[in-house]
């Protein structure tokens, strides 16, 4: 019996083990599943009932209230009626003009289309369904309200990211007959083993979310790979072809909350943008609609990015030009009816770069500009910090008034420690002038903020390029083309043929060149290999250049870059430090041939040179040096300065009451005056 009582005992147990795992296995399947979306057309609706007795007052003072304005209502309601029927109906008109065969009634509508902001949301959806790419571009670069644009097809879906690798990697064996794309696919998906995915999981919920580290690592990878291809038209079109902005779109909504891989992105649409003729594969991925978000965007970076990718695609631009990935133009942004009288192209150094070097100088009103990786445009307001002791004295003197005398002439705060016997100012900026309201926010790239205010009608440009100053920190990708394209000469090759392409001097305009340290050299190389150039478009960036604006640069190299055996072996520096070894034969050669060419025959080019007077804090163990020596910064021609401040801080000036900024004004005024004395004839009327 006892043994019966046993064999019961451990049934009953095995039977309860049994039926707790199965409950506990149920409920992991039920957290896995959300069911909630099941019974929602079960739901009941939910109602809220209203006690009529006590909004039954409100109600009766209502309706006398509307009983009252019924006569009006018959006369308002009609017109009314009418008026928005009429807005919608010039705005379609304006649209379907906007699409027509005529340029100029196209760009004419385009102008009246962005003035619009009196429609409703509804409206402009509708007008955005029947818009085509064109219009979209054109659009964009007039600053116009951005309900104009549908957004991204499948905005909330995201594609699996095992299935968007695939696709990226068919993509990549499309275009391997490049040399770096086949060392590049290797090196990215050489040791990634592609695994079998249900159709049901092509796309993942963009409110569920997935974890997916390696395939998300391995797409960062594939942006730098697109950032790399880019570059060559040739692959840039194949890329296209085969479906890249599709894939890259898929990326951004993955990425879209990652600002770092979010301006990669951009910059790989921007060099993408340099195949114009695929404008339409731009408008129908959904890519016009992101960017003229872009461009609102308070980070420079981004919106100076975006708005050059959208030129690119304007062909209605009466000034249409295309900027390939080094050329980045600052000013203007948006589309402008007349053409620019003057172009000024500014080249950084090593370390350097188009969105850094070119900042104000930093100090209180600088904080709070770098937030979050965030360069931000020129919104944080500021003050003239050098001038904050001068002023307090100055005032302390005048009591009665709180502005400075108009007879007081104040010298500037970076006035020149010395400088070449028939050398022009201005070292000072009188009273009237320091008065005057000026707009005092902290500027990120004051070439781009500042020389528009007093020139409206130039065009402002950076070039652009990575440097290091070791091999073990270069931006290699694993295809080993950039070892031959570290040389000054062959950076101011591939320079000089983007530039062509930017229209840079054409129509005989003039051009103004500002380099800081090695951007001088290649501003040198650039002129030299264009004066000796056959063909006449080449030759124009040559010939037309009336200005230059050496700051700090190395003519005869410089000691830093001269390092001992053992220490070259430790630290590998670059092709680009070690072509600029003090008195390097190449840097000699090229200074004697620019010198020779610009004397001999274009002897009317303005020439400025600045040199650095205090050393600069080249490591965190602050030692200082003189990177570039007054002996190496001077030049046999145009005017020499020597400022005291470091190399760093030679190529920003403090505020627009300074010295270095208020000589490069001078000297494209000469040039802008120059230019206007040649347009009118004798009898004072311009030419027909």
């Amino acid at each position: 019996r006892r043994r019966k009582l046993a064999v019961g005992g451990g049934i009953l147990t095995a039977i309860g083990l049994m039926t707790y795992e199965i409950f506990r296995i149920r409920r992991q399947f039920d957290s896995l599943v959300d069911t909630s979306a099941m019974d929602y057309d079960r739901k009941r609706p939910d109602y809220i009932y209203i006690n009529y007795s006590i909004y039954r007052e409100s109600l009766r003072r209502m309706q006398e209230e509307q009983e009252s304005k019924t006569f009006v209502n018959i006369i308002s309601h009609p017109v009314e009626k009418w008026w928005k029927s009429m807005k919608h109906s010039v705005a379609w008109r304006l649209l379907k003009m906007a699409q027509s065969s005529d340029r100029h009634d196209r760009v004419k509508a385009v102008r009246q289309l962005a003035m619009v902001d009196h429609l409703k949301s509804w409206d402009y959806q509708h007008l955005a369904q029947i818009c085509d790419a064109r219009t979209a571009v054109s659009l964009a670069r007039s600053n116009c309200d951005l309900r104009w644009f549908l957004p991204p097809r499948f905005l909330g879906v995201m594609k699996n990211p095992k299935v968007l690798l695939k696709d990226i990697h068919r993509l990549l064996e499309d275009v391997q007959s490049n040399k770096c794309a086949a060392t590049l696919l290797q090196k990215t998906f050489g040791k990634y083993e592609f695994q079998q995915v249900e159709p049901d999981q092509e796309t993942l919920h963009y409110v569920k979310g997935f974890r997916m580290n390696t395939e998300l690592e391995l797409l960062k990878q594939c942006i730098d790979v697109f950032a790399h291809l880019s570059e060559y038209r040739d692959v840039a079109e194949r890329i296209i072809s085969e479906g890249g902005l599709a894939h890259l779109m898929e990326i951004y909504k993955i990425f879209r909350d990652d600002f770092d891989m979010t301006l990669k992105i951009c910059r790989v649409i921007a060099n993408l943008s340099v195949c114009w003729s695929h404008c339409e594969d731009f408008f129908v991925t959904g890519w016009i609609s992101v960017l003229a978000q872009w461009t609102r965007t308070e980070d420079m970076r981004m919106c100076v990015t975006s708005a050059k990718t959208l030129r690119n695609l304007d062909t209605d631009d009466s000034g249409f030009c295309l900027y390939k990935s080094k050329i980045y133009p600052l000013y203007p942004l948006w589309r402008r009816k007349r053409r620019p009288e003057v172009d000024v192209v500014f080249v950084h150094g090593i370390l350097g770069g188009v969105f850094v070097t070119w900042r104000q100088k930093e100090g209180v009103a600088s904080e709070g500009m770098r937030q979050g990786g965030v360069i931000k445009m020129n919104r944080v307001p500021g003050k003239q910090s050098f001038s904050a002791d001068l002023l307090e004295s100055l005032e302390g003197r005048d009591k009665n008034r709180g502005d400075l005398s108009e007879d007081w002439e104040i010298v500037y705060e970076d006035c020149p420690e010395e400088a070449s016997p028939d050398a022009m100012g201005p070292f000072s900026v009188s009273g009237e002038e320091w008065n005057a309201p000026v707009e005092n926010a902290y500027s990120n790239c004051w070439a781009m903020d500042w020389l528009q205010e007093s020139f409206p009608d130039i065009r402002v440009i950076g070039l652009n390029y990575d440097s290091t100053l070791s091999e073990w920190y270069s931006k290699c990708h694993g295809c080993g083309c950039h070892i031959t394209r570290g040389t000054v000469e062959t950076r101011a090759r591939e320079f000089l043929e983007q530039l062509v392409e930017a229209g840079v001097g054409d129509g005989g305009r003039p051009v103004v060149w500002v380099g800081h340290s090695m951007g001088g050299l290649i501003v040198k190389s650039i002129i030299t290999q264009a004066l000796k150039n056959p063909d006449d478009k080449i030759r124009d960036i040559g010939t037309n250049t009336r200005g230059i604006m050496f700051l700090g640069t190395p003519h005869r190299g410089t000691s830093v870059a001269k390092l001992k055996q053992h220490t070259q072996m430790l630290l590998s520096p670059t092709m680009e430090v070690r072509e600029m070894e003090e008195n390097a034969k190449s840097l000699l050669e090229l200074h004697s041939d620019f010198v020779g060419r610009i004397r001999n025959i274009y002897p009317g080019v303005e020439i400025v040179s600045i040199a650095e007077g205090l050393p600069t804090i080249l490591t965190s163990f602050k030692l200082s040096y003189h990177v570039v020596t007054e002996e190496s910064a001077r030049i046999e021609l145009g005017d020499f300065y020597r400022l005291n401040d470091d190399h760093l801080g030679i190529c920003k000036p403090s505020s627009r009451h300074s010295f270095l900024y208020q000589r490069l004004l001078g000297l494209i005024r000469r040039i802008h005056e120059d230019l206007q004395q040649t347009e009118v004839t004798p009898s004072g009327r311009s030419p027909a």
